[in-house]
């Protein structure tokens, strides 16, 4: 009886794990997909404001092609708490979005994910986004993100992420973006909440 109740309990842990690690994945396409549509594609090609910030036209979504390179890595996310405390403090969260944000980053579950790789192969990158690996040309222009792990609360529906956007050319790295993101799942898609 011991030992059945033992492989039950082992089968119920190995179970959930999957299914977290299976919604880390799925988190980290759409936030990737949230990310670039808002801070790269709308913002520079479907609506280019002019000099002014008056409406330019739009980009033909077909005649673009960008190349994102992901890390196959997450990071800890406590670790990189620990190594850039301000990253994580975000006051600028509305009231309810700050008490989601801190009470993940104070679970235990926070402070216990470690490093794990994944198949990057599995995310789907929007349209005009390719993933390709590091063996970009001189004259390549891309974007390369990395993400820590993603810290779900019990419900898996808000969770905290860090982001490590980065722009590539010939030249290294010219600008990015590096922060803790709140994230929260709606109508079964992950996006990240923005700052007010």
């Amino acid at each position: 009886m011991k030992i059945t109740t033992s492989i039950f309990i082992i089968l119920f842990f190995f179970g959930c794990q999957k299914s977290y690690e299976k919604e880390e994945v799925k988190a980290i396409e759409d936030i990737t997909n949230d990310y670039l549509k808002k801070n790269h594609l709308d913002k520079y090609y479907l609506n280019p404001p002019d000099f002014f910030g008056k409406p330019t036209p739009k980009a033909n979504i077909d005649k673009l092609d960008f190349k994102v390179y992901l890390s196959d890595a997450l990071m800890p996310i406590n670790q990189i708490r620990e190594d850039n405390k301000w990253m994580f403090k975000n006051n600028d969260f509305i009231k309810s979005d700050s008490i989601i944000f801190y009470g993940i980053m104070n679970s235990k579950k926070f402070k216990d994910l470690e490093y794990r790789e994944y198949d990057k192969s599995k995310i789907k990158l929007i349209k005009p986004y390719k993933q390709f690996n590091e063996d970009a040309k001189p004259e390549d222009d891309y974007s390369k993100i990395l993400f820590s792990r993603v810290c779900f609360d019990e419900k898996m529906e808000n969770g905290i992420v860090v982001i490590n956007y980065l722009i590539g050319n010939e030249s290294g790295y010219t600008n990015g973006y590096n922060m803790a993101l709140l994230i929260k799942k709606k109508n079964n898609k992950w996006s990240y909440v923005s700052i007010k």
